[in-house]
This record gives structure tokens, sequence and C-alpha cells, in this order.
């Protein structure tokens, strides 16, 4: 599955996925360099909201501890910390997605140009 919508969100240019599909030249091409790009994107942000989800339910705990009453059961609190032992992975992360967002703007915009030439294959539009 190609990522196109990814192209839309961060570069503002509509890219059809069979375009992209299409590809003459065999081996690695702009192409194909575009699709890795997308996969790894759509991966880093998964795993992101995988992060988010996990740190999310260990702040709704602190919350649920701190509304407890005397006679309440309350769930335990990672003693690591919550954003202590997941911060710097989200951090990494998040640095991970901007540096795929540059590639990805880098190689659309090639790959814009590539378009424009009616020689080069089916073009891209602007999304708008």
């Amino acid at each position: 599955m190609t990522h196109t919508h990814l192209i839309v969100k961060y570069c503002g240019v509509q890219v059809d996925p069979q375009a992209l599909a299409w590809t003459d030249a065999p081996g690695p091409n702009l192409a194909s360099e575009l699709r890795d790009v997308l996969i790894a994107l759509d991966s880093t942000e998964s795993r992101i909201a995988q992060l988010l989800t996990a740190i999310d339910r260990g702040l709704r705990d602190v919350g649920t501890v701190l509304a407890a009453g005397p006679a309440d059961q309350v769930p335990p609190i990672d003693q690591a910390g919550i954003l202590r032992a997941r911060g710097p992975h989200l951090d990494a992360l998040l640095a991970r997605r901007d540096a795929q967002i540059e590639h990805l703007r880098s190689i659309a915009r090639l790959w814009v140009t590539q378009q424009s030439d009616p020689a080069s294959g089916p073009p891209a539009t602007t999304a708008g």
C-alpha cells in the first residue's frame, strides 16, 4: 500500500498511487525511493501513536490514583516514571519523523519536477 495521503499532508502535492507504481526502470528509481520514504514515515507515525497511547494510559492511571478515595482500589504506577521511561523514545521518534518529512519533501519536489516533463510519465498535481 502506498501512503500517498502523506504526500498531500506534508507536501501539498497529489500523487496518483498508480503513477507512483509506474516505472520502466529496473532497480532503485525515484518512484521506489518515494514509496520507501512513505512506508518509513507511516511506520514512524504508527509507532508514535502507539507510544502516545501508552503514555496516555499511564497518565490516566496517575489521575485515577490522585482522585481515588481511601476505600478505592488504585492501579499501580510505573515506578520508572511514565515520561522518563518513554519520553526519550518519543523524542527520538519525533526527530526521526521530522527527518523523514524533510526527505519526503525533497523527493516529492524531484517527483513533481520529473513528472512535469511529459516524456517522464503520468503527472502529479498540486493539492488544492
